[in-house]
């Protein structure tokens, strides 16, 4: 059986001839570069969000919703969509 060393050894050499491995002139010379942008530019522009501390209570609650199979939603997107529909009733999205 061969040594940790020969067999880490064998596996760098591998990863580096893989080929998914991408150089940085490959991927220019393909013009992939220009398609990202392209798509860059169409998407809206999104803010990070502060880390924000839930209570344990809040959190228990939404476990029980979803353990009861009543939201598929993650965290993260239950309290997009809460936010959402509370400033569509707040009348934010209304156009004076």
């Amino acid at each position: 059986m061969s040594t940790k060393k020969d067999m880490l050894n064998r596996l760098s050499g591998v990863a580096k001839s893989a080929p998914l491995q991408e150089s940085s002139s490959e991927y220019e010379s393909t013009g992939q570069l220009d398609k990202t942008e392209a798509k860059g530019k169409k998407s809206k522009p999104v803010r990070k969000a502060k880390n924000l501390q839930i209570p344990a209570d809040l959190w228990e609650a939404y476990e029980t919703i979803k353990s009861n199979n009543t939201t598929s939603l993650l965290m993260t997107g239950y309290i997009l969509e809460a936010f959402r529909e509370k400033l569509a009733r707040d009348g934010a999205f209304d156009k004076n």
